[in-house]
């Protein structure tokens, strides 16, 4: 591969999946790449608007020209667009914020989101990951795995997001047993403090391939309410898995 463009490419995926802004420094430590090489790429691309700069904290984050540049992919995918439309459905129904992503390494990445319209509601952003095992998506999406396999994508451990997060292996596959008895994945406060989420695996061929969620600020959480949400959830992905065999992406 081209050594100059993936570096560019490195750069952004790198800000992209970051939970906040990443200084020159940053970058530089975590892409292993001298300061000095990265400074005029990052120039440039915040020239260009592929990146945004805060002049105060001298951090980068992701600009409107990425944004853009993804536009006409979602627009020119009508199974993408179906899957947004049953979002919408879910997010009217529930009044919660909902969720449609796939596994990405050891994370989960956020494909599409709809916003709950409750001037309270969880916090999320198109792009960014989190590790799946901290997360009602990520579960739904580790469904499978063998305990080796999470082994395997997870070589360091599984480091503590919350208090609440499971960082141990045993318990993490007991719970993903669950969820491919049940079909549903559960997070309690695991990945961000004050939310709780309830998510279903989308299968393609047999296989995990995405998942959906509801994600509900801890004091909207009631038992009836998640009832209320797994009902509609199962409509939903039901639905959805009817859509996945015609996306390439998943």
């Amino acid at each position: 591969m081209h050594s100059p463009t993936m570096r560019v490419i490195s750069i952004i995926n790198l800000i992209a999946s970051h939970n906040s802004e990443l200084t020159l420094s940053g970058i530089s430590k975590a892409l292993s790449i001298p300061s000095s090489t990265i400074y005029p790429i990052l120039k440039t691309l915040v020239e260009t608007s592929f990146l945004d700069m805060n002049q105060e904290n001298k951090t980068y984050s992701i600009g409107l020209r990425c944004f853009l540049s993804g536009m006409p992919f979602i627009g020119s995918n009508n199974s993408f667009s179906s899957i947004s439309a049953i979002l919408n459905e879910l997010t009217e129904a529930t009044g919660e914020t909902t969720h449609f992503s796939k596994l990405d390494g050891g994370e989960v990445l956020y494909l599409l989101k709809v916003e709950s319209p409750q001037p309270i509601r969880m916090y999320s952003a198109l792009g960014k990951t989190l590790p799946a095992y901290g997360t009602a998506l990520g579960k739904a999406l580790l469904s499978d795995f063998s305990l080796e396999q999470l082994h395997s994508i997870y070589p360091d451990g599984l480091r503590a997001l919350t208090e609440n997060t499971i960082t141990d292996f045993d318990v993490l596959k007991t719970q993903l047993d669950d969820v491919r008895a049940t079909g549903f994945a559960y997070e309690c406060e695991e990945s961000n403090i004050g939310v709780r989420c309830i998510a279903r695996p989308i299968h393609k061929n047999g296989k995990v391939a995405a998942a959906i969620s509801v994600g509900i600020p801890v004091f909207r959480y009631t038992e009836e309410k998640r009832k209320e949400i797994e009902s509609l959830l199962l409509e939903a992905s039901e639905r959805v898995e009817e859509i996945v065999p015609y996306l390439d992406y998943v």
